[in-house]
């Protein structure tokens, strides 16, 4: 149960994209995640459509206007690219990110340091998204989909294994990491409009990667469910298929266990860093 009177006892994370979001408050009194919004538009593009339904569900909350023990704002898009902490200069955020991306206009260019990598994060968000998100909130920090994919699966990592696999599903694309021995070997984003350009980029992927399919782990969260006509399809061809599950770092509220937990695992895994 929220309670809009104690919002400065609350972590905020909202991991958005063109077609949804996921919000997700965290009780830091309590480190338990108390609530957890998910919201999908067919609508793909239209930013302000998914900006607007996102200030509606925190009015409709009773958190409108609130303050927050810390707010952060993943963005979830494709524009980023990882550079080399020995390549990366400050001074031409854009020209690291123009070498792997054409960014449209009117899009802030950004970047975050990952430690675990010795690489720098370069990423842009639209200006619209970055005005809008700042007005709600003046201490929200922005940070990237992949930046707290990458360092999540760093951490999840068990080592057990000489090469994991880990895919991040979204409605449209996935992101992919392969982990070797403890060092991340491959990272890419692929879009795909059917469960077999899914497949064939995935299986692509690890062919590439010299892995062999039938022995490799490979790790799914994100928008996809053990039902799912991509699963099935994948299962064809990948042995041994599995979902990455809570660490225990933080508790879920009981009201919560019919969200499936990779639905929002980006979001729980930026809190978990975090706290």
């Amino acid at each position: 149960m929220i309670d809009p009177t104690k919002s400065l006892s609350y972590n905020i994370t909202i991991q958005c994209s063109l077609d949804g979001f996921c919000l997700v408050i965290h009780d830091i009194e309590e480190n338990k995640i108390v609530d957890v919004e998910l919201y999908q538009t067919s609508d793909n593009g239209d930013e302000s459509i998914i900006l607007d339904a996102l200030e509606r569900a925190v009015f409709k909350k009773g958190l409108y206007e609130r303050p927050f023990r810390s707010v952060r704002y993943i963005a979830g898009n494709r524009f980023n690219t990882l550079v080399p902490e020995a390549l990366y200069d400050g001074q031409y955020l854009e020209a690291h990110l123009l070498f792997n991306h054409r960014l449209p206009s009117g899009h802030v260019v950004m970047s975050e340091t990952l430690p675990a990598l010795k690489a720098v994060n370069v990423f842009a968000i639209s200006s619209l998204q970055e005005k809008r998100i700042r007005s709600l909130w003046n201490n929200v920090q922005i940070t990237h989909r992949s930046s707290v994919f990458l360092n999540a699966v760093m951490n999840e990592d068990p080592y057990e294994e000489k090469a994991n696999v880990y895919v991040n599903v979204n409605s449209r694309s996935f992101d992919l990491a392969v982990i070797k021995e403890g060092e991340l070997s491959f990272f890419n984003n692929f879009k795909f409009d059917t469960k077999d350009d899914f497949a064939y980029f995935l299986l692509f992927a690890l062919e590439q990667q010299q892995l062999p399919v039938q022995e490799i782990p490979v790790y799914f969260t994100g928008l996809i469910t053990g039902n799912s006509e991509i699963l099935k399809l994948c299962e064809r061809y990948i042995k041994k298929i599995r979902f990455i599950r809570p660490d225990g770092s933080i508790n879920v509220d009981m009201a919560l266990n019919d969200t499936p937990f990779q639905y929002y695992y980006i979001p729980y895994k930026s809190l978990s860093c975090e706290s």
